[in-house]
């Protein structure tokens, strides 16, 4: 490939024809052994096209070292990275969005793996950033469902009447009228909407409307829509669930009868778990205890023997038939039968359940074997269970060890902030411990970058502790400066905690303290600069230092400058050889300053 400019802006010109025609490897052909940063950009993407992310994913990196400044080489090594790793995907996308927060791409794929993970809160400001740029319908919608799940449907409803009209609807509307408590508004809407388009889901979000402000003539009306649907053959996901909606609405009315019914008709099109569970549930309200007795046990042994069971249904379901037993049975028999039926199943959560049954017995000994080896079956899900118990049995010490070795054996950012909800949001306040607590805020600090919202949220609830800590035992600097690492990490929309806490705190502060120091100082001593006249500079070659020198001398410099100095016209490789290996010691005193009649220019910023 030639360094000359218009040979260049050519041979760029003839990689897009290609690219866009979609002959990805002509693209990476045409590309080898070029030095242009842009038709290298072309390579990574058309090695991404043919499923070459490793390749595409270490040419991004390059092109990163020598421009470490380009959103858009960021957010397409979030593309890349999608396909292997998502948590660095996401970090990439928000490197991207600090470098441009306008860089559209980065915005919607960054909000997109939130939503994905779940991570409502910490996608809401990315949405909002979308709305705000492109003001896409769909978009808003979007943020309008997210804003009414993590529990602000006020101002989705805003959202919603700033953009479409308080009169419109919308599935995501009428949630959130509902949400919110407006019934009567939200059934109005989802009856006119069901009767101007016909979708189910209008229907669903009008019969629980009704539920909420009249259940009695909530009940007719399922009745009514649900015969009316079965003549019609209408039968999909929406008519089950206001099947069991109907279902739900029996139960709180104490229609048992009617209810199980209903239920048992349901069962024959779905083998839901959550059905069945319902199901066993009104089998012991109409006191049919053997039943109910017979359908737990089924739902255990189903759930328990799977590989691929769900950890928080298996907890549900095992809670559940402990509730029941203990209507009929002993303390003691409970824990009795509970060991006799979740033993085979040595997993953390039949292993930690047995503990509890036991604990709740009151036979601590044997509460203690069973916790331990929830433990040793894993030492995160039947840790967590472990040290609760230990905290509760007033072993302190245990539980600190405990929580000290998961810990430092933990390496998932998930499962650091399943230990840290367990630590600060248990029942039993485990963050009491001060060496626990501190160990976590210590853990979740060194992986801040890839912290959820929630996990932000955690880190932030953690430094609260320690400032009140800190101020009952006057130690004023150190509560000052928890509360100003506790704002700076808090999420835009914490579920707990708000940033008046803090400000509460250090009013507290002020008010007790007699003198104290500032823990923010402002530096009064310039940064120095690397000195690059004495630095060892023989990691470059001849041609290189000739360049670095004659830049610093003249602090601009053109193409044709530079080879008439380097008779050659090889100027471009030789530059970016240089900028790479400038970068990889960590000096940063050269840069491009775009292209001009004369070539490529480039400046020394150095003093």
């Amino acid at each position: 490939m030639t360094d000359d400019p218009v040979a260049t802006a050519k041979n760029l010109s003839v990689g897009m024809e290609l690219f866009n025609a979609g002959k990805y490897s002509e693209v990476i052909s045409f590309s080898s052994g070029t030095s242009d940063p842009a038709l290298l950009l072309l390579a990574a993407r058309s090695y991404m096209e043919t499923g070459l992310y490793d390749t595409a994913g270490s040419l991004l990196k390059d092109l990163i070292r020598l421009m470490p400044a380009s959103s858009y080489l960021h957010s397409y090594l979030g593309l890349v990275l999608e396909h292997s790793d998502t948590i660095k995907a996401a970090e990439e996308y928000a490197t991207a969005l600090i470098l441009d927060p306008e860089n559209k791409t980065a915005l919607r794929r960054y909000s997109s793996l939130l939503l994905a993970n779940e991570d409502l809160r910490g996608a809401i400001p990315s949405l909002r950033a979308l709305v705000r740029l492109e003001n896409r319908p769909e978009d808003i919608r979007t943020l309008m469902q997210t804003l009414t799940r993590v529990g602000e449907p006020s101002e989705a409803i805003a959202l919603h009447i700033q953009n479409f009209g308080g009169e419109t609807f919308s599935h995501e509307y009428i949630d959130a009228l509902y949400t919110e408590k407006e019934y009567q508004k939200a059934m109005q809407l989802s009856l006119r909407a069901w009767n101007a388009v016909k979708d189910t889901v209008y229907l669903r979000q009008s019969l629980e409307a009704l539920a909420a402000l009249d259940p009695a003539g909530a009940e007719r009306a399922y009745r009514s829509a649900l015969d009316s649907l079965e003549e019609a053959g209408v039968e999909d996901e929406t008519v089950s669930q206001i099947r069991f909606s109907y279902i739900l609405l029996e139960k709180l009315l104490g229609n048992y009868t009617s209810a199980r019914y209903e239920l048992g008709e349901l069962l024959k099109t779905a083998n839901d778990p959550v059905y069945r569970l319902l199901f066993a549930e009104l089998e012991s309200r109409l006191e049919n205890d053997d039943a109910a007795n017979s359908v737990y046990r089924g739902l255990i042994t189903q759930l328990c023997s799977a590989d691929d069971a769900d950890p928080l249904l298996q907890e549900l379901v095992i809670s559940k038939f402990t509730a029941f037993l203990s209507t009929v049975r002993t303390k003691e028999e409970v824990a009795g039968i509970i060991s006799v039926i979740l033993s085979p199943y040595p997993t953390p959560v039949c292993l930690a359940w047995i503990g509890k049954a036991y604990e709740d017995a009151g036979s601590l000994s044997q509460a203690r074997d069973w916790y331990y080896r929830a433990y040793r079956a894993d030492f995160i899900k039947g840790g967590i269970s472990y040290a609760g118990f230990l905290k509760r049995s007033g072993d302190e010490r245990e539980c600190e060890t405990t929580i000290r070795y998961m810990v430092a054996n933990t390496v998932k950012v998930r499962d650091i902030e399943t230990i840290a909800d367990a630590v600060f949001n248990g029942g039993e306040e485990i963050y009491k411990i001060a060496k626990a607590k501190d160990m976590i805020i210590k853990k979740l600090g060194s992986v801040t970058d890839r912290l959820s919202s929630n996990g932000r949220e955690m880190l932030s609830a953690g430094y609260l502790y320690s400032a009140v800590d800190s101020l009952e035992r006057q130690d004023y600097e150190t509560c000052k400066w928890c509360c100003l690492a506790g704002i700076d990490v808090l999420p835009c929309y914490p579920e707990k905690i708000r940033v008046e806490d803090f400000m509460d705190v250090l009013s507290r502060l002020k008010g007790r303290v007699l003198a104290e120091r500032p823990v923010i100082v402002e530096t009064q001593e310039e940064e120095e600069e690397p000195d690059v006249q004495n630095s060892d500079l023989s990691f470059l070659d001849e041609r290189e230092s000739t360049v670095f020198i004659f830049l610093k001398e003249h602090r601009e410099a053109t193409e044709m400058d530079l080879r008439a100095v380097l008779e050659t016209r090889r100027v471009t490789g030789i530059v970016n050889s240089m900028l790479a290996k400038l970068a990889e010691h960590g000096i940063s005193l050269i840069e491009k300053r775009g292209v001009g009649e004369r070539g490529e220019v480039y400046g020394y910023v150095g003093t």
